[in-house]
């Protein structure tokens, strides 16, 4: 995960409360719960009543399913909401912003153009990487109760053409009924053949799919330079609660690498681990990257330092 977008948060006093949860149904229960839990860590009564106006004031908007909220300063800081939703909820009220749950719910998807055919017109959506539309356009037979003819099935394939062109997307979803799928694709420009995916149900999905193996594939990077560095010694990649947290405190980490969302319940200078290290990684703007067990890393931490 990129970081630069969380810059805000450094110039804060708390303490913070940091909300994260599945807003695809039940959210009022959920909510309950969780609100529970921050009155039980004797959060500030301001900053709760803040969130729950957040939440259940608020609708999700079309694909997403998760939410993440940081207040603090009696305000709402951070309100994202992401394309995974959590699994259970988090509710935590401390010093410090607790960010770490975003970087496993914002992992980038695919710039994407979604067109759902229908028999008398389609809907078409542009997708940034973190999940939000950011053009939305209809094209409809030129009579109402007709099936679109190829005039208007080439109006359909230019407006999906200048949305490819505006995300740079490297992937155009077509959903629908096969027939109409299928003759979409004849109408689009043949440079854009190689771009799409046919889908028989929820696009969501399948962009979600598509996005979830090019992480993999971005993480594994990852993974695979930490090692190199490791085996030659460059002195580029460290690993271990002390390393890290100095690198980070001198502004050197290029990449912070994390085994978990949770690194345990260890303590660097006095504060949590999972708050104080990504909030230092935020500071020098470092990337962050959780690799799971794909790479053994002293104490769950490791990096790679900039050259």
């Amino acid at each position: 995960m990129h970081t630069a977008s969380l810059q805000d948060l450094l110039d804060v006093e708390g303490p913070f409360v940091s909300v994260f949860l599945d807003v695809g149904d039940h959210v009022d229960l959920r909510w309950r719960a969780m609100r529970d839990q921050l009155q039980a860590q004797q959060a500030d009564a301001y900053l709760v009543a803040l969130a729950h106006n957040a939440i259940t004031s608020s609708v999700t908007p079309r694909g997403l399913a998760g939410r993440g909220l940081i207040l603090g300063d009696g305000r709402v800081l951070l309100d994202r909401y992401v394309p995974v939703p959590p699994t259970g909820y988090t509710a935590r009220y401390g010093p410090l912003p607790y960010v770490l749950p975003l970087v496993d719910l914002s992992e980038p998807l695919l710039p994407h153009v979604v067109v759902e055919v229908g028999e008398h017109g389609a809907d078409l959506r542009a997708v940034d990487p973190t999940g939000r539309p950011v053009a939305v356009a209809t094209v409809g037979a030129r009579r109402p109760g007709r099936r679109l003819d190829a005039a208007e099935l080439a109006d359909v394939a230019e407006e999906a053409a200048t949305l490819v062109d505006r995300l740079d997307a490297p992937l155009l979803v077509l959903a629908g009924p096969v027939a109409g799928r299928q003759s979409l694709r004849v109408a689009l420009p043949t440079r854009y053949h190689h771009l799409v995916v046919e889908v028989e149900g929820s696009p969501d999905r399948a962009v979600l799919h598509l996005a979830g193996r090019a992480n993999q594939d971005a993480r594994r990077v990852v993974v695979e330079r930490f090692r190199d560095e490791s085996t030659r010694l460059t002195g580029r990649a460290v690993h271990g609660l002390e390393a890290v947290g100095r690198a980070l405190e001198d502004g050197r980490v290029d990449t912070l690498l994390l085994t978990d969302t949770v690194v345990g319940s260890q303590e660097v200078d006095g504060g949590r681990a999972d708050e104080v290290l990504p909030l230092r990684a935020v500071a020098c703007e470092a990337e962050i990257v959780l690799v799971g067990g794909a790479v053994r890393l002293h104490e769950d931490v490791g990096a790679l330092l900039r050259d």
